[in-house]
């Protein structure tokens, strides 16, 4: 076990949040903003047993263990894939200690370590009462989308069906685009559906996001006693909020996670980057009412898309002079002092220049 100590303090503000909010005008915010707490950061290079911690995609709470389990995106390349648990020591006063508990390897459908290049985790969540993990790759050596059932211990057990039109074809004229694909899983509150959502769009549905325009991602609904997809909608992004301090610099937006609420709405996660910016980061409450339903339809075009209102945003220099990073997690966490917790957590690209971070909000638990 390895701890990594408090680094940085940042007073709380005052915010607060209801799980389950009555009906607002459509202008106004969804839910009340939350009341950041404080944060803790890993530095890149940090390595565990020889293992460099970092690529953090994916993050959900295990209630029952008070474990967290955080996925990296290696391909392979600096250790086989692999998930942590993490056990964090979360109060009113923020952060004040990080433990990296374990390392689990994942593992194909053949019980064997994915090869060098073979995957690209992406987000995962944990199902408590099946006793299973589900995580997402982007692609595979062949590029081809995954959803992986899997062991509490990373043991892949299967994978879900996805619908054809999220499968690339020979033509490249269909499926998932590279590196925008599966980003954000979700599973609804009564346990039967898990969520998953695209980055930006299928080659099929339209572009990516760019500075006039947003992404037309879709959302997939995944039963989950029968493990067959079902509904499927369409989720536009924002456009790319800034333009580069030089003109060529690198720019971009989309999904990076999802989560559910308790009354049945889900939340996205919108991550944009613009060079000479930094990073901006858009929590979207989104509910499925009145959206078509587009799965097995030839085209999206007219479709009516989900409702999504922002709920909270954050800015470089935002709460208190908060240097934000590439925020690709979300999940609620323990019950702190009569409220519920909320962590976010960045992807630090293994670059030298970013690091692993983990922020922490509390909001009243509701009813």
């Amino acid at each position: 076990m390895r701890s990594i100590r408090r680094l940085s303090s940042i007073s709380a503000l005052v915010g607060a949040f209801l799980a389950a909010a009555p009906a607002l005008a459509e202008d106004a915010a969804p839910l009340p903003a939350p009341t950041y707490r404080g944060e803790i950061v890993i530095p890149t290079g940090l390595k565990i047993a020889g293992t460099e911690f970092g690529g953090i995609s994916g993050l959900d709470y295990d209630a029952a263990s008070g474990t967290f389990y955080a996925i990296s995106d290696d391909r392979s390349e600096k250790a086989p894939a692999r998930f942590y648990r993490l056990i964090m020591d979360l109060s009113e006063k923020g952060i004040a200690g990080l433990d990296i508990a374990a390392t689990d390897t994942l593992t194909g459908l053949d019980g064997k370590p994915f090869p060098v290049g073979g995957i690209d985790p992406e987000a995962i969540r944990v199902d408590a009462a099946r006793q299973r993990i589900y995580w997402s790759s982007e692609g595979d050596a062949f590029g081809k989308p995954q959803i992986f059932v899997a062991g509490m211990n990373g043991k892949a057990e299967k994978t879900l069906d996805l619908p054809d039109a999220f499968l690339p074809n020979a033509g490249g004229t269909r499926g998932i685009n590279p590196n925008l694909a599966l980003e954000g899983l979700a599973i609804s509150p009564d346990g039967t559906t898990l969520y998953a959502i695209t980055e930006n769009a299928l080659v099929q549905d339209g572009d990516k996001a760019t500075f006039e325009v947003g992404s037309p991602s879709r959302l997939l609904a995944i039963d989950l006693d029968t493990g067959k997809p079902g509904t499927e909608y369409v989720y536009e992004t924002d456009r790319i909020p800034f333009r580069p301090k030089q003109a060529g610099g690198s720019a971009d937006n989309g999904v990076s996670e999802m989560l559910s609420l308790p009354d049945g709405r889900l939340v996205t996660v919108e991550r944009s980057y613009v060079a000479g910016v930094g990073n901006h980061i858009a929590f979207y409450v989104v509910s499925l009412e009145g959206a078509d339903e587009i799965s097995g339809k030839a085209t999206i075009a007219g479709a009516t898309p989900l409702k999504k209102a922002l709920w909270f945003k954050i800015d470089e220099g935002d709460f208190g002079g908060l240097d934000i990073d590439n925020i690709e997690c979300l999940t609620f966490g323990p019950e702190i002092a009569g409220e519920r917790s909320i962590v976010i957590a960045s992807d630090n690209n293994f670059s030298r220049h970013q690091a692993s971070q983990f922020l922490l909000f509390t909001a009243p638990a509701g009813d």
